[in-house]
C-alpha cells in the first residue's frame, strides 16, 4: 500500500471516529460540547499533520537526474538546471515556504534541501551572465538568461503573502521560479535556433568553476559553523537545516557541473581536464549521496558514532580541491 492510500485510509478512519464523537456530544450541555469539540479538533490535527508530514517529505536526490525530451543542439546544464526546477514546483511540490496551518510548514528537511537546490542553481545561472560569461554578449549579459539569474535569487520562503514587508498579496517563490524556468527554457531554443551566443570558452567556464569554488566555500563554512558551536549529540535539531541545505547544494552542482562537462567538452579536451573534471562530479555526488535516518554529531574523535556532518564536509573538500586545480590549468597566468 502506497504512503497516499495509507494516509487516506488512515483520514477515513479517524473521519468516522470524529463522527461518532460529535453524535456523542449532541446530548451534553453546550460549555461541555464546545470544550469536546476543541478536543476532538486538536486530535485530529495531532494525527493529520505528523501523517501527512511523513506523506509529503520527499527529498530528491536522485543522481541519474536528467532533463527530458532531449533536443538536438540544446545546452545541457541549462536543460537540467530548468528540469530540476520543474521536478521541485510540479512534482514534489514546493514546501519551503509552506506556512504553519500547513503540513509542509513544519518540515525542516525538505525544505532545506530545496532552498540549497536552488541557491547552487542561481549561483550558476549567475555565473553565465557576468562580464565575459557564457551568456555575456557585444551588449552586455543576455536579458532572457539574465532575467533567469534575477529571478532565481528570489528568497524561496516568500509564500502568497510576504507579512515582513506588506500585508497585500505578493508573488510567491514558485511563480518567480517557474517564470525563471521558462526564461531558462526560452534561451535554450534561442540557442539552438542561433539567435543568441552562448560563448564556450576558457574565460566562460573559469567563471563558473569559481563560482563553484564560492558554493562550496559556503558550504564546508556552514559545517564548520555548526561544528564550533557546542551541541549536544542527540537532540541536535539544527544539525537538520545544515545538512539538508548542504546536501541540496551539492546535489544541484553535481547534477549542473555533470551536464556541464559535456557543453564545455571541447575546452576540457584542450586543456586535458576531462578526468579531472569527471573526479570533481563524483566527489560532489558522494558529497550529495548520504541520506541518514538519524543524522549525528558526534565528536570527530568518537569510535561509536557518527559525525554526518564531518563526512558530507571531507568530500565537498575534495571536491573543492579539484575544482581549484581546474581552475588553476584554465587561468594558468592567474
Amino acid at each position: 500500500m502506497s504512503r497516499a492510500a495509507a494516509l487516506v485510509r488512515l483520514l477515513s478512519v479517524a473521519g468516522r471516529g470524529a463522527l461518532a464523537g460529535v453524535g456523542r456530544l449532541r446530548g451534553l450541555p453546550r460549555r461541555r460540547w464546545l470544550l469536546a469539540a476543541a478536543g476532538v479538533a486538536g486530535l485530529l490535527v495531532l494525527l493529520v499533520f505528523p501523517v501527512s508530514m511523513v506523506v509529503i517529505s520527499r527529498i530528491d536526490d536522485n543522481p541519474a537526474f536528467t532533463a527530458a525530451h532531449p533536443l538536438p543542439g540544446r545546452l545541457q546544464a541549462l536543460a537540467v538546471t530548468g528540469a530540476l526546477i520543474t521536478r521541485e514546483l510540479e512534482v514534489n511540490k514546493w514546501r519551503a515556504n509552506d506556512p504553519l496551518f500547513l503540513p509542509g510548514g513544519w518540515l525542516r528537511d525538505m525544505p532545506g534541501f530545496q532552498l540549497g537546490l536552488v541557491g547552487a542553481l542561481a549561483r550558476f545561472t549567475g555565473a553565465l551572465v557576468v562580464e565575459n560569461g557564457a551568456g555575456w554578449t557585444a551588449n552586455g549579459p543576455d536579458v532572457t538568461l539574465n532575467h533567469a539569474a534575477g529571478l532565481l535569487k528570489y528568497p524561496g520562503t516568500v509564500w502568497k503573502f510576504d507579512t515582513r514587508t506588506s500585508w497585500l498579496p505578493t508573488a510567491s517563490a514558485e511563480k518567480q521560479y517557474r517564470n525563471a524556468q521558462r526564461s531558462l527554457d526560452e534561451f535554450n531554443q534561442n540557442f539552438i535556433a542561433g539567435t543568441v551566443p552562448f560563448e564556450r570558452t576558457s574565460q566562460s567556464l573559469a567563471l563558473v568553476v569559481e563560482a563553484l569554488t564560492r558554493d562550496l566555500d559556503e558550504t564546508l563554512e556552514a559545517v564548520d559553523h555548526h561544528l564550533a558551536e557546542d551541541r549536544p549529540v542527540l537532540l541536535n535539531f539544527a544539525i537538520n537545516g545544515v545538512f539538508y541545505r548542504n546536501k541540496g547544494r551539492l546535489y544541484a552542482d553535481s547534477i549542473v557541473m555533470r551536464e556541464l562537462g559535456r557543453d564545455f567538452e571541447a575546452v576540457l579536451a584542450q586543456h586535458q581536464l576531462g578526468p579531472a573534471w569527471g573526479r570533481m562530479v563524483e566527489a560532489l555526488a558522494t558529497a550529495a549521496r548520504p541520506k541518514p535516518t538519524l543524522l549525528w554529531s558526534a565528536p570527530a574523535d568518537s569510535s561509536l558514532l557518527p559525525n554526518h556532518l564531518l563526512a558530507q564536509g571531507f568530500y565537498a573538500a575534495q571536491a573543492r580541491l579539484q575544482a581549484t586545480q581546474i581552475l588553476a590549468e584554465l587561468r594558468p597566468s592567474g
